[in-house]
């Protein structure tokens, strides 16, 4: 390859990093908790198979609030590691807007961990906007409360119509 094709293949890379960093260089932070009730089968190599109800509420880095309602399903290894985690979510903000978000992760441990959560429907104004939203999440529990944080990368001309 010459010179100035490797010139141009460079200068290429930059402009795609420079423009994807600028469209995406927005973040909303969402921090919540929650009550935790588990209902579970135990199986001979002591694996489990976990159904899971959460109630709980959150805040927002935008100034919003709300009421949080999960349900979903974990399967565990004996080694209590994440096999499978699959949980929907139902957030209600302070003005009645109800947002879906879907949780994944696996291999971390059932207690503590990260993963990637996305948004799968919602009432907002900008539902088309919000759709496929993906957001990085970490949570950890005790007892029975869950305590998490989201950190969910959007477009700068979304975060300007949501924090209007």
């Amino acid at each position: 390859m010459s010179k100035l094709a490797m010139y141009f293949r460079k200068l290429i890379l930059i402009f795609y990093f420079l423009f994807l960093t600028h469209l995406y260089s927005a973040e909303i932070i969402i921090q919540g908790n929650s009550r935790v009730i588990y209902n579970d089968f135990t199986f001979t190599d002591n694996s489990k198979y976990i159904i899971i109800n959460q109630e709980g509420q959150w805040t927002d880095s935008i100034g919003n609030y709300g009421a949080s309602e999960c349900k979903g399903l974990i399967k565990r290894k004996d080694n209590n590691i994440i096999d499978f985690l699959d949980v929907i979510c139902q957030s209600t903000d302070q003005n009645n807007v109800v947002t879906w978000s879907k949780y994944e992760r696996t291999g971390s441990e059932i207690g503590r961990g990260v993963g990637v959560s996305t948004i799968i429907d919602t009432t907002s104004k900008y539902k088309k906007q919000l759709i496929g939203t993906k957001c990085n999440y970490a949570v950890n529990r005790t007892k029975d409360m869950v305590f998490s944080k989201s950190v969910c990368k959007i477009p700068d001309e979304l975060y300007k119509k949501l924090t209007q």
